[in-house]
Order: structure tokens, then C-alpha cells, then sequence
């Protein structure tokens, strides 16, 4: 973590020294065969740790991501036909389109009813944004950033998290990415199907995370900036703004009139978590404002790097120490450059989202700062990031010789290797769902609960399905049938709440036995080791060795 942090403060104290000379590409160079191979390299890099052992990395499940198994499955797999319209929405109260159910349908009829398959779109989903975003950066900040930016966004912890739940937050960078790419694309070159395609991208995330109904403000707000501080330029670029309405009609497509026809649908959950829903009429107004927001907003700055997510899905800040470093710096560069639009559309999209979703909109009795709502910012966090590491390649141009620029790849990479190491060390090997980590004593709670259900649950899917599960005595934690099922197929569970009156003698044909002690039940151990001798008796922990539960198992034979 150290060697991340000095590496990312000399590349930062590099950059800014000689921005001046560091601009802004005109337009993208030409591709060569080692930029392919090295965004080949990254993609891999991404697929591989966003896919490689699904099931049990991150060990904690989130319940929503087996309620959106049990979705899908009800809509999709295994319910009544005729199976729900995909322009229409799904799952109770929450009401999210349909589309992301009939994908993750398509991942559970390929692999099977199983935690990993029901993972496996969204880990694709952050898969594929490296490669739009790639094209994003590059092409106006050049090679070098969008290398940087790319593999940052590969390697990033909380990136991997959201990329490896069940949930269709990670979508929306990806749909953001692709828009932005074909709208400045559409900028420079002027074309009609690159402001079309920036549309229909638009137009499709529509059907995915709720964050992105921020999106047509954020577009409105960037046709308008244009209008007014580049009007010279976009007075010829008015025609294609209707090219890209008709994009964003397309992909929106019948899921339009469907919110047109259920009015409330579309704003109506984000309408009813607004912690400020006025606009401020007097001095009292405001005040009252800066008092409610504020709290939220330095809570959510303080997120960035230094205070836990309490969203009780991702349980660690949003960047390591390093990448906040850079990217403070890279704000500082956009904010700079202001006038540029790729400048300012970066910095409209990730104010926007922690403004709006990270501030605005906050769940009852919850704290800030809510990481699964800034989602949508990603390709904005992670291109301020890589800012800092293109200006200082760009400028090397100026002031190292032709043989010496060598170093700067040499430095780039040693930043970025080591980078990577600090986040997949600390992801992998280091994370943890802590329910202390939760200011929220309700959250907090919560997520205890979770943690026993799930440890039960990955215990239980460790003896296989030859297995019959007794829960001996009573339990404070309701057993989750439904996480089971995700992770271990055709096995038998029971509660025996007095074994003294209701313990059999009697072997289970062709099953072992496993009796779980939860913490005031121990004392049946002695009896059901008198009914069933010959077993193995056994502890159960949680990921940081805190016991949960004692365990006494009967090998089939031994009964």
C-alpha cells in the first residue's frame, strides 16, 4: 500500500510540473499492434478477476442478489407462461425492467440455478465498460491515460465488488461509457451515426440501473453548455442533436410507453428518497438546506478514501489511498480545462451522480456514503484518475530525449503494476464484510444476520448434497432456504428443537447426518453424540475466526 501511494504522489507531483505542455489529443492516433494486444491484455485481466471463482468471492451475499435469482426464475425459467413483456418491470415495489431479468434468465438456463450463474451477467457487464472506456480516453486524452484509466478500472477493488454481485448496478458505466464515447466521437468527426449510436446507447440503459435516469439531464445539460460556450461550433452540430433524440427513442423503445402508461414508475423510487425536494424559496430555505445536504456531501467526500461504503454491500471506501491522490489531482486538471467538452462532460457526469445519487437520494435511517448509488460516476472516477498519468507521459515529450523516454513507460508501468497488486491483494485477500464497519444500528444488524445465514449456507454447500442438516435447539437466525439452494442442490435440512424428545436412532438411507449447535444450544452435543457415536465434531467461523456455530458430523456408514 505504501510503494501505491509514493508511486501515484511522484507521478502527481510529475504532472504537475509541466501541464502546460500537456494537451488534450485534437484526434485519435492510429492504432499499432502492441495497443491491441495491450487492451486485449486488460479486458483478460478484467474477465479473469471479475469471473474466476464467482461463487465464493465476495464470501457475503447480498439478499437482493438471490431475490433477483428468485425473479428471474419466477418470470423466466420456471413460472407460467406467457413470461412477462420485456418492456415492462419486474420484482414488487422495486419495479426494474425487465430486460436485466431475461439476461440473467439466460445465464441460469446455460449454467444452472447457482450463485456463480446468477453473478456471471454483471461480471461480463463490468467486463466489456474497459474497452469502451478505453476508446473514451483515448480518444482525447491519448495512449497512455486511456491505458492507465483502463487498467485502473480493471484492477479497482470496489469496481470488482459490484462487478462480481448479482445486481445491475455495474451496467449503467457501461451504457455511460458507450454514449460518451459516440457523443464526442459525434463532436469531432460530425458524423450522424455517431451521434445516432450515442442515442441508442442512452436509449438502452434505460432498461437497466435506476441511476441512469439521471442521464437525459445530464445530456440536456451538456447540449446546453455547448450552445452556450462553444456556439460557434455547435450552431452546426444543432441538426444532429435530433439524430441523437432518435437514437435514445429507439433503445428506449416500448419501455417508454409503458412508464408513459404507469405514471409514478419511472421517478417515482427515487422521488420518495429525496432527503432535499425543493427548491429553496428564502434564507431559511437555504439554510436548511446546507444543513441537511452538507452532513451528506463531506460524508460522501470523506468515502472516497478514507471512510467505509455503508450500503452494506460494499464494506471499504471507494479507492485505495493512492488512486484518490490521483484522483484529486485529475478534478483539479478537468476543472482546469473546463472549456473543453470532454473536460467538462466528464465533470458534469460525476458531479452529477454524486450530487443526485450519492446526496439527494438516500434510503430511510441509512448513512452515507451509499457507493452501490455512484455506479454511474465510474467512467468519470476512473478518467480523472488517469488524467495525471497521461499529462506527465505527454509532457516527457518535452523534456526527456527521444532514448529516455523510455522511463516514462518504465514508471507508468511500475505505478500501475503496483497499483494492482494493492488492490487485488487487499480484495481477495484482505476483505471483509464487517457489520462494524456500519455507523447504522439497524444496517448494522442486518448485516449480522446475513453474515450467520450466509457462513450457514457455504457450510452446508461444503458437505455436498449426501448430507442431511439437523438444527439442534433453537435459533436466533431464520435459516435462508433460498441462499442455500443458490449454492448447494438437493439437500435435506431439519430442526430438532428438543432432542430429547424428538431425536430418531434412525439411519437416513443413503445420507450422512450434520447437526448444527448454534450459541445457547451446546448443550445437546453430549446426547447427539450418545444417539450417533463415531462422528466428528467441529467449529465453524466466520471470514475473521469469530465462531458462529458448532457442528458434529456423521459420515454415511458411521451411523
Amino acid at each position: 500500500m505504501r510503494l501505491a501511494r509514493q508511486a501515484a504522489l511522484v507521478i502527481a507531483a510529475a504532472a504537475l510540473r509541466p501541464v502546460a505542455h500537456a494537451r488534450q489529443n485534437d484526434g485519435p492516433t492510429a492504432w499499432t499492434w502492441w495497443e491491441l494486444a495491450v487492451v486485449a491484455s486488460i479486458a483478460v485481466l478484467a474477465l479473469a478477476l471479475r469471473v474466476w471463482d464467482l461463487r465464493d468471492f465476495p464470501f457475503n451475499i447480498y439478499p437482493d442478489e438471490i431475490m433477483t435469482g428468485s425473479v428471474t426464475e419466477q418470470a423466466y425459467v420456471s413460472g407460467p407462461s406467457p413470461a412477462p413483456s420485456l418492456f415492462s418491470t419486474l420484482w414488487g415495489d422495486i419495479n426494474l425492467p425487465a430486460l436485466w431479468f431475461a439476461i440473467v434468465a439466460g445465464a441460469l438456463k446455460l449454467g444452472g440455478i447457482g450463485l456463480a450463474t446468477v453473478r456471471l451477467p454483471a461480471a461480463l457487464f463490468g467486463t466489456a465498460t474497459v474497452l469502451p472506456f478505453y476508446g473514451l480516453v483515448r480518444g482525447v486524452w491519448g495512449r497512455v491515460a486511456a491505458i492507465a484509466g483502463a487498467s485502473i478500472m480493471a484492477f479497482s477493488a470496489a469496481n470488482i465488488h459490484y462487478s462480481r454481485m448479482a445486481l445491475n448496478n455495474i451496467t449503467t458505466p457501461f451504457f455511460w461509457a458507450v454514449c460518451f464515447f459516440f457523443l464526442l466521437r459525434g463532436l469531432r468527426g460530425r458524423r450522424s451515426l455517431d451521434w445516432t449510436l450515442a442515442g441508442l446507447a442512452a436509449g438502452l440503459s434505460e432498461h437497466f440501473y435506476y441511476g441512469t435516469r439521471l442521464l437525459p439531464f445530464i445530456i440536456i445539460a451538456f447540449m446546453a453548455y455547448l450552445l452556450i460556450v462553444h456556439w460557434r461550433h455547435a450552431r452546426h452540430d444543432v441538426a444532429q442533436f435530433g439524430w441523437l433524440v432518435l437514437g435514445y427513442l429507439i433503445g428506449f423503445g416500448p419501455l417508454l410507453s409503458y412508464f408513459i402508461t404507469h405514471p409514478g414508475l419511472y421517478y417515482g423510487r427515487g422521488a420518495g428518497l429525496m432527503t432535499w425536494n425543493r427548491i429553496p424559496a428564502s434564507w431559511h430555505d437555504i439554510q436548511q438546506m446546507w444543513n441537511t445536504l452538507w452532513p451528506i456531501m463531506s460524508e460522501n467526500l470523506l468515502g472516497i478514501s478514507t471512510h467505509s461504503a455503508q450500503d452494506i454491500m460494499y464494506y471499504a471506501p471507494l479507492l485505495l489511498a493512492a488512486e484518490a491522490a490521483l484522483l484529486l489531482l485529475g478534478v483539479a486538471l478537468l476543472v482546469w480545462r473546463w472549456r473543453h467538452p470532454a473536460a467538462f462532460l466528464v465533470l458534469l457526469s460525476g458531479l452529477a451522480v454524486l450530487f443526485v445519487g450519492g446526496t439527494l437520494v438516500l434510503y430511510p435511517n441509512s448513512s452515507p456514503p451509499m457507493l452501490a448509488h455512484w455506479t454511474p460516476a465510474f467512467p468519470a472516477f476512473y478518467t480523472a484518475i488517469a488524467l495525471p498519468v497521461g499529462a506527465w507521459a505527454g509532457s516527457a515529450e518535452v523534456w526527456l530525449r527521444g532514448r529516455q523516454r523510455w522511463i516514462t513507460i518504465a514508471v507508468v508501468a511500475v505505478g500501475l503494476v503496483t497499483l494492482a497488486h494493492a488492490n487485488i491483494n487487499f480484495y481477495f485477500y484482505r476483505y471483509y464484510a464487517d457489520p462494524e464497519s456500519l455507523r447504522n444500528e439497524r444496517y448494522k444488524k442486518a448485516q449480522g444476520l446475513y453474515e450467520v445465514q450466509t457462513v450457514q449456507s457455504r457450510y452446508m454447500a461444503s458437505l455436498g448434497p449426501a448430507y442431511r442438516v439437523v438444527l439442534v435447539g433453537q435459533s436466533p437466525y431464520p435459516y435462508d432456504a433460498d441462499t442455500t439452494r443458490y449454492l448447494i442442490a438437493g439437500q435435506e435440512y431439519m430442526t430438532i428443537r428438543d432432542p430429547q424428545e424428538q431425536l430418531s436412532r434412525e439411519p437416513v438411507a443413503g445420507k450422512g447426518l450434520a447437526f448444527l449447535f448454534f450459541p445457547g444450544n451446546e448443550q445437546y452435543q453430549e446426547r447427539i453424540r450418545e444417539g450417533y457415536p463415531g462422528g466428528r465434531a467441529g467449529e465453524v467461523r466466520n471470514p475473521i475466526g469469530h465462531h458462529v456455530f458448532y457442528t458434529y458430523v456423521v459420515e454415511l456408514g458411521e451411523q
